[in-house]
């Protein structure tokens, strides 16, 4: 097994903080000869840590399938380093699809003791995904992620491609020395095959830090922001918030209900501009078979009071006449937050008053705001 261990000169704009103190974080990626742990073998475990105030780099190579285990045990070992300065948080790209199963895979054939429980996985790719569309990504493969974040690859394989260039590495590391294939050439050859297969894992892992921003979103959904202003004017609703991690790229929908931005320039800015709707609106009573409907007064009153009434001037009420009318100032909901919830007609989008907007309620503001960003998704 060969060992790599070096520093890397990188500059994340994540701010780690949000997810666990950085000595605790391990990025890591394998390299295998196929999908299956059963038929395929393990050839390179590649790492990255923060040591001593600086991202390290650290991988472990098999120079022949008899190394498998030692690879293991190396990553094992850095794992229970790790784990001494708290829970360890594993950070991959797909981990929990693939690196960490066949992970267990290899454990349980060579009958070691090791494992990955008391440790947090963060799969990145499931972050990616349901952001998909909204970014604007043709797909959710890491180089694609990597382009969309402004990095740019020396390596041009895949994982797929690279397994040749193991067999190939092998082929050429089982030469008898001394033989006529044991050449200065050859030996060139296969330091380049080796030095193609690290720098393929390297870039992967060195990369993940980077692009740890595309969690600007993930932050962003769930609720990361806090609200800086709110006020009501010209008959809009303007809401303003700062959001807790930046976003990669600026984000700008216009729908009839609002407008939401985010800028290239202050990707931390979250602007937030909904028309009001200023007039009459209905609220429906559920229970419309214990009222009636006075279509002169085109609204519904409770049977215990419309039995008062003239029974020429009433009807039983069905659930699209079963209403009252107010007036005010409303704003469109996609999900209900506030309530009660008005309609301009029966089951159309529901409204609410803005009563809480005057009342400069923050917390209400932020639920508004969460609900309409689901509509992003």
């Amino acid at each position: 097994m060969i060992s790599i261990d070096r520093k890397l000169d990188i500059r994340p704009v994540y701010d780690f903080d949000l997810l666990a103190p950085k000595e605790r974080i391990v990025f890591f990626d394998i390299e295998t000869t196929g999908l299956k742990a059963s038929t395929a073998a393990l050839y390179l475990i590649g790492a990255v840590t923060y040591e001593d105030g600086s991202w390290c780099l650290k991988q472990f190579f098999a120079e022949s399938p008899a190394d498998e285990e030692a690879l293991l045990r190396a990553f094992f070992d850095l794992l229970g380093e790790k784990k001494k300065n708290g829970r360890v948080v594993l950070v991959s790209y797909n981990g929990d699809g693939f690196d960490i199963p066949f992970l267990q895979n290899c454990i349980r054939q060579y009958s070691l003791g090791y494992s990955f429980s008391g440790m947090i996985s963060m799969d990145l790719l499931k972050k990616v995904r349901p952001y998909k569309a909204l970014s604007g990504l043709c797909d959710c493969r890491l180089k694609t992620v990597e382009q969309f974040c402004g990095i740019r690859r020396e390596d041009r394989y895949n994982g797929g491609e690279l397994i040749y260039v193991y067999e190939e590495y092998l082929r050429m590391n089982a030469m008898i020395p001394g033989s006529l294939e044991d050449t200065p050439l050859n030996a060139k050859l296969k330091a380049h095959l080796m030095d193609t297969l690290l720098l393929h894992n390297a870039e992967d892992i060195a990369d993940m830090p980077m692009i740890m921003q595309v969690l600007g979103y993930d932050s962003l959904f769930t609720g990361g922001f806090d609200i800086t202003e709110s006020i009501v004017e010209d008959g809009v609703w303007d809401i303003h918030a700062r959001l807790h991690c930046p976003l990669p790229k600026g984000i700008y929908r216009e729908t009839p209900e609002y407008t939401l931005s985010v800028s290239e320039e202050d990707p931390e800015e979250l602007n937030l501009a909904v028309p009001l709707y200023e007039g009459e609106l209905k609220y429906f009573f559920v229970d419309y078979k214990n009222y009636y409907y006075l279509p002169a007064e085109d609204c519904a009153v409770h049977k215990s009071v419309g039995e008062f009434v003239d029974r020429k001037a009433r009807k039983q009420a069905t659930a699209r006449t079963c209403y009252q009318k107010k007036q005010g100032r409303f704003v469109p909901q996609p999900s209900p937050v506030f309530t009660p919830l008005f309609y301009r007609e029966y089951k159309g989008t529901p409204y609410g008053e803005l009563t809480f907007a005057d009342r400069g309620g923050e917390e209400e503001t932020r639920k508004y705001v969460c609900s309409l960003l689901q509509t992003l998704k």
